[in-house]
């Protein structure tokens, strides 16, 4: 139910952005992900964060003159250092947008994840990872110049991202991320 909820409202949202599209900007993004799962079922020895990029496109629609909505599509490399535990997401963050001035931002929203990759090898005893990954995202951003800006994030999972399925006992875990990106807006 929740999850028919959370896309009727997605597709709303998208709608009336489109209806009002003409005065919306577009643009590109790329970075540094340092992230990690959040669980006690993980041992000392696994828990180091992983190193990786986030890149994607992005859209901002004007509601106000202080106030837009952004949503992007990313691809973000994510999970721990240790091989075993990593997986990487194509992503959809929708963001409220807020301006303070021309330069400085913030922004929150939701954030839905979908698994295209995570590490297999045969014959030992690996975590799988659920298909989705639900997070909020809370970010800061500034424009450097007029099409070039920086933004500054932090994600945290809302869902557990383990599938437990093939490992005794219950083993959970949520994702964090910090996110460094430079973008352009064209």
């Amino acid at each position: 139910m929740k999850k028919k909820i959370l896309t009727t409202n997605f597709l709303l949202i998208f709608v009336t952005l489109f209806a009002q599209a003409q005065e919306a900007s577009y643009g590109v993004r790329l970075g540094a992900n340092l992230s990690s799962i959040s669980s006690d079922d993980i041992a000392d020895d696994l828990e180091d964060s992983r190193f990786g990029i986030v890149a994607g496109f992005l859209a901002e629609f004007p509601v106000t003159e202080k106030v837009s909505i952004q949503p992007e599509f990313q691809y973000s490399a994510q999970g721990n250092d240790d091989e075993s535990l990593q997986v990487d997401y194509l992503q959809l963050p929708v963001f409220l947008k807020y301006n303070f001035t021309n330069r400085f931002n913030i922004h929150i929203g939701p954030q839905v994840g979908l698994k295209i990759w995570e590490w297999e090898q045969d014959g030992v005893v690996e975590a799988d990872f659920n298909t989705l990954d639900f997070a909020a995202v809370a970010g800061i951003g500034v424009n450097l110049t007029e099409n070039f800006f920086a933004d500054l994030r932090y994600g945290f999972g809302l869902s557990n991202i383990i599938d437990d399925e093939n490992i005794p006992g219950d083993f959970e875990g949520n994702s964090r991320n910090i996110q460094l990106s430079f973008g352009y807006k064209l």
